[in-house]
């Protein structure tokens, strides 16, 4: 039955070759036939049921994302595409893909020197052509802060610049835009419904004041403590990470990230964008999901 009916629609529209669209994807050289947007999106997300409605897959299907960091949001970003959670995401970064970013980013060598924002972008594309992307190679500044914040159902922060991760914050709170952060530490998450909960500080209070930027501190290893403030302290982070922090400008070029944290981030970031772009009137929550701690081993 199901081939009769495909095959009777391909005749009808007087041929394969007349049916849907043609996808260009240049970097690649290659060029795509898909099913028309309404039909790839219905058989894209057939496998979701019941886990997502067909009814809830048309309203997130209206929704925006914006994600600025595309490290850890990059795989975020990849996974909220995947589930089809919105039909517009605004990508910002202005950082190029490096040789030690490949121990955990969904990229290769052939990507090496090219803006992450871009990557992502291009990750996408190849999963969902038809959803709405815009990038922002300049990542998020003071000067486009407004106009990346422009129609935003939900922020994914994801930044590592202390003074704007402050900074969004305010601007997403004075707009009622729900802002989820999570970070590939001991299963850190933080969820700041502001839409639900418009008398949340920014980051729960955690940190009220502009930090010092990158530039401004005297060594990696102060800013890389400054920066654990958004993860609890230093004092919160694993041992093992501490470890490897302290090592920072001198045997240690760059924070310790598995490939398996990012990942675990991402669904942590997925799962919590589903919910809040369905409406749930989620409670504020900061804190660690840390497998170490629930998965305990036998001496």
């Amino acid at each position: 039955e199901r081939s009769r009916w495909v095959r009777d629609r391909v005749a009808g529209a007087g041929g394969a070759d007349t049916v849907g669209w043609w996808v260009g994807l240049p970097w690649l050289r290659t060029v795509v036939h898909l099913l028309d947007e309404d039909d790839f999106f219905d058989v894209i997300t057939d496998r979701n049921r019941n886990k997502i409605t067909r009814e809830e897959q048309r309203v997130l299907r209206g929704k925006r994302v914006g994600v600025v960091g595309l490290s850890v949001g990059g795989e975020a970003a990849v996974t909220v595409a995947q589930e089809h959670l919105c039909g517009e995401m605004v990508l910002a970064d202005f950082d190029g893909l490096d040789l030690s970013n490949l121990n955990r980013l969904g990229a290769g060598v052939d990507d090496l020197g090219r803006n992450k924002a871009v990557l992502v972008a291009r990750r996408i594309v190849r999963i969902n052509p038809y959803l709405r992307l815009r990038v922002l190679r300049e990542g998020v500044t003071e000067a486009n802060l407004e106009d990346f914040m422009d129609g935003l159902d939900l922020l994914l922060e994801e930044c590592d610049g202390l003074a704007l991760k402050l900074r969004i914050r305010e601007e997403a709170r004075a707009r009622a835009v729900n802002v989820v952060f999570a970070g590939d530490e001991r299963g850190f998450l933080s969820v700041e419904p502001y839409g639900f909960w418009p008398g949340l500080e920014p980051f729960h209070g955690r940190v009220r004041e502009p930090q010092r930027s990158r530039e401004d501190h005297p060594t990696a290893l102060s800013f890389m403590k400054e920066l654990t403030e958004w993860l609890g302290g230093w004092d919160a982070i694993s041992e093992r990470s501490r470890a490897s922090l302290e090592q920072l400008g001198t045997s240690l070029n760059g924070y310790p990230q598995l490939a398996g944290e990012a990942r675990y981030a991402a669904g942590q970031l997925a799962h919590v964008a589903r919910r809040l772009l369905l409406g749930e009137r989620l409670r504020p929550f900061v804190g660690h999901l840390d497998l170490d701690e629930l998965l305990t081993a036998v001496p």
